[in-house]
């Protein structure tokens, strides 16, 4: 008993422990990191930022505040931050901020553009966006610090180059080329049409931007022509179609080149000529001028000026005046031989006769001016064509020993050839009347080294026709057809030794009679020993 009243009268009082520091809970860690983060993030973005900049365009597709992004070279150089209506609600106003290390986009000359989805065979662009959406596009420029830009609202030909070289080339009528086409250097595209259009005069004109670094192959003196989209040669085993691409045959195209003595460099916003073929760009000397009795088959811009075979020329222009057709035609450089006083220019057409076919070469090249070049003399730039007879007598004419054929009548023409045994020795050049009509008239041509040929008992008779003979029957069958374009022609015979008389004058004159005598026929046998 005593015991348990001794214990029970002592207290129980605890254990005092010592105070502790302050403590900080794991919980708030994790807020603490989060707004460190947070500080880090936005002082990098405050310190990455660049100025803000106004870019003015006529419309906005698919650009939307704090999403749309500004592109210069494929890196991300800044963002929309927001968008409004111009006072006239005809523009948009669109406000980006720049990243720093882009903020020298911030000059006059910087050019912003939106990339969106563009479906054209002259120039697809902007696929990507399909995927990431339309974004505004940039290429630097180099002025003074500005903040305020004008947007393109074209793709410009070189994104990642400078401002290209602007060329306005007009034209009477501008031909199928359409906005996207190529223009091309020697076959290397070197620019894009841009516009086309008509000025303030009416005049039709394209524009054309070429690429910063051929700005310089582009002359005052430069030629620019229309690509044909396509072009055929058809001749002896040739058949060929040939197309510079299908992009050319449905756009058109524009090619040029320098030609001559360069002039100085272009400037933008210059004005040359658009030529309707090359035929034509490359006849740069001035112009002739060829008077015809009619024009038929002359093609402006097609029908060339050949000599000996070659192109050298092409007409630019067929007019009528005063019954009479004026050629305005170029040459091209190093045949101006063509321009000396008595140059002969004659139009080439096919013709089938019998039995003479020529110029059927024509039927596929198209009718062409023949060119035959004058002696040496003054240069003129006008001459008067002749017909394509007249000029094959050209040789007969000047440089042929004349006689006169005289006739009661006759149905043989000029051009008609003067046979000697079956040898084509001349031709008839002219053909009247005798004075007080009574008759007929022929001067016969012929060439210089068979004049010996003619003597004073020379006989002249017309071959034209068929002519069996045989035994005791000589049948003759003659038409007037036969006699002036057909076969034969004009014949002669000479007696040997003492019966030919002596050698005849130019201008002796001699009977055209309608058939020959049967001597004279032997006369013009060989001798046979």
């Amino acid at each position: 008993m005593s015991m348990t009243t001794q214990d029970s009268s002592h207290d129980d009082h605890g254990v005092i422990a010592p105070k502790k520091g302050l403590r900080i809970s794991w919980v708030w860690l994790f807020p603490i990191l989060a707004a460190f983060a947070a500080a880090t993030m936005f002082y990098r973005n405050w310190s990455g930022e660049g100025p803000t900049i106004y870019v003015q365009f006529a419309a906005a597709p698919g650009i939307k505040p704090e999403k749309t992004l500004l592109y210069y070279r494929g890196v991300e150089a800044g963002t929309v931050m927001g968008i409004e209506l111009g006072k006239n609600l005809d523009t948009v106003l669109i406000k980006v901020r720049l990243r720093k290390y882009a903020q020298d986009l911030a000059r006059e000359g910087t050019l912003f553009w939106i990339d969106q989805p563009v479906f054209n065979l002259a120039k697809p662009s902007g696929i990507e966006s399909l995927i990431e959406g339309n974004s505004i596009q940039a290429r630097k420029g180099s002025g003074a610090p500005s903040y305020f830009f004008v947007g393109s609202d074209e793709v410009p030909l070189a994104p990642l180059e400078g401002e290209p070289l602007l060329i306005r080339l007009t034209s009477s009528t501008i031909p199928f080329v359409e906005t996207g086409a190529e223009v091309t250097y020697r076959g290397l595209p070197v620019g894009l049409v841009r516009k086309k259009g008509l000025d303030e005069n009416g005049t039709p004109y394209l524009e054309i931007g070429l690429s910063k670094r051929y700005v310089n192959l582009v002359r005052t003196t430069s030629r620019f022509w229309v690509i044909n989209p396509f072009s055929m040669k058809l001749g002896a085993g040739i058949f060929q179609i040939d197309a510079p691409s299908l992009k050319n045959v449905l756009l058109g195209a524009v090619a040029f080149d320098n030609l001559g003595d360069l002039g100085p460099q272009a400037e933008t916003r210059s004005q040359l000529p658009l030529y309707a073929s090359e035929e034509i760009a490359r006849a740069i000397s001035p112009p002739i001028t060829l008077q015809f009795k009619d024009g038929q088959g002359l093609t402006e811009g097609l029908t060339q000026l050949r000599y000996l075979g070659v192109p050298v020329g092409v007409v630019e222009k067929v007019s009528p005046q005063s019954g009479k057709v004026i050629v305005t035609a170029h040459l091209r450089p190093g045949y101006e031989m063509l321009r000396r006083e008595g140059s002969i220019f004659s139009i080439i057409r096919p013709i089938i006769e019998i039995p003479k076919v020529s110029g059927l070469e024509t039927l596929v090249s198209g009718i062409y001016i023949d060119c035959i070049p004058g002696n040496k003399g003054p240069e003129t730039s006008r001459f008067k064509g002749i017909s394509q007879e007249d000029a094959e007598l050209v040789d007969y004419q000047e440089e042929g020993f004349e006689v006169v054929l005289t006739a009661s009548t006759s149905k043989v023409g000029v051009g008609t050839p003067v046979i000697y045994r079956g040898v084509l020795v001349g031709k008839i050049t002219r053909k009247d009347l005798v004075t007080g009509g009574n008759g007929v008239r022929l001067t016969a041509s012929l060439k210089p080294r068979y004049a010996s040929l003619l003597r004073e008992n020379s006989r002249f008779w017309n071959a034209g026709g068929m002519r069996i003979s045989g035994g005791l029957i000589s049948l003759n069958v003659q038409s007037s057809l036969l006699e002036s374009k057909g076969l034969g022609g004009v014949e002669f015979s000479t007696p040997s030794g003492e019966a030919a008389g002596g050698p005849v004058k130019e201008g002796f004159r001699y009977d055209l009679y309608d058939s020959p005598k049967k001597e004279w026929l032997q006369w013009a046998l060989p001798n046979i020993k």
